[in-house]
């Protein structure tokens, strides 16, 4: 991998843009976990595509970035803008699963547009 020795040196560098995007104190354990394995998944993801060069890990980086801020405005949706829990993420899930199926939108690693399940 290009500038990444292991995979997990990778999945670590997007822990620390989320840590970053993100105050940790304002998020549940459960949360947590599940960004991790989130992440996880996507460097997995690029792995398998081949998809590690420098261009692909910022492109991982921007929509990393782009899916917390869909977190956090499910969590203002749901009436607690300060807590980003799985309730949030379920809300998320579900707000990218309508989005994904009216058109071509992606996450990419982190929710390609083939994700949407009928």
């Amino acid at each position: 991998m290009i500038g990444y020795s292991t995979e997990k040196a990778l999945s670590e560098d997007l822990w620390q843009i989320a840590s970053d995007t993100i105050d940790i104190s304002e998020t549940d354990a459960g949360f947590s976990d599940s960004l991790r394995a989130w992440i996880t998944v996507g460097v997995q993801r690029m792995i398998r595509q081949n998809r590690v060069q420098s261009q692909d890990v910022m492109l991982a980086h921007t929509n990393l970035i782009k899916l917390i801020r869909l977190f956090k405005r499910e969590a203002l949706y749901l009436g607690h803008p300060l807590r980003l829990d799985n309730n949030a993420l379920r809300a998320t899930k579900n707000s990218l699963r309508l989005r994904a199926s009216a058109s071509a939108f992606e996450l990419w690693p982190f929710w390609p547009h083939n994700f949407v399940a009928p």
